[in-house]
């Protein structure tokens, strides 16, 4: 089954996955089963998956296997801290996103840039620095000191600079499918596309 969107995940600002690790540390190494550690909106089949993922992960120890009386008991075995751990239910961990940690770092560094030395100094093709800095923008974390004029060899590119005073933290801002952006460091949606927003779009690309 496809993941929910991310505003349709957060409740009191914070993902499923996210809620359901902080109650797993909660219980100080103490084990614990799948009904402790789910929080009463959370299905409890999604903290059995992500579970079983931190197990596979090593995350978490399986002190008793489940039998036909027995229920499954975990114990935290590899605190990593405050952040969920983002692995896959394999328990393998997740890489998705780590261009955008790199263009975060390098915004950070360099304070105002173009998408080609952004790109470059992050190792990401400039066709993703260009939407998410178009996304940065609309969503303030970024201003424009200079448009970009003409394409192509001899062209001008756009010049942007990170606003500090926008940074909340060390993980970048995330593009969501329904193009909205998620700061995860405020556990917040800071924009979100909306319908004129999205016509607009749609007759540029005519």
């Amino acid at each position: 089954m496809p993941r929910k969107p991310v505003h349709l995940e957060l409740a009191g600002g914070q993902s499923r996955r996210q809620r359901i690790w902080n109650r797993i540390r909660d219980m100080n190494g103490v084990e614990f089963d799948i009904s402790d550690v789910t929080p009463g909106d959370v299905p409890i089949d999604n903290t059995r998956a992500f579970v079983a993922s931190l197990a596979c992960a090593g995350y978490l120890e399986i002190v008793q296997a489940s039998g036909p009386r027995k229920r499954a008991l975990y114990r935290l075995t590899r605190d990593s801290g405050v952040e969920v751990p983002r692995v896959t239910r394999q328990g393998t961990a997740v890489t998705q996103g780590q261009g955008n940690e790199a263009l975060w770092g390098a915004m950070q560094a360099l304070g105002g840039f173009n998408t080609r030395i952004l790109a470059e100094m992050a190792g990401v093709k400039e066709s993703t620095v260009k939407s998410y800095c178009k996304f940065l923008t609309r969503a303030g974390y970024l201003t424009i000191d200079r448009e970009g004029k003409r394409k192509g060899h001899g062209g001008i590119a756009t010049q942007y600079r990170l606003l500090t005073s926008r940074v909340n933290g060390p993980r970048p801002p995330m593009i969501t499918r329904l193009k909205a952006v998620y700061d995860p460091n405020i556990h917040a949606i800071v924009w979100q596309q909306n319908a004129d927003d999205a016509i607009e779009e749609m007759e540029a690309a005519r």
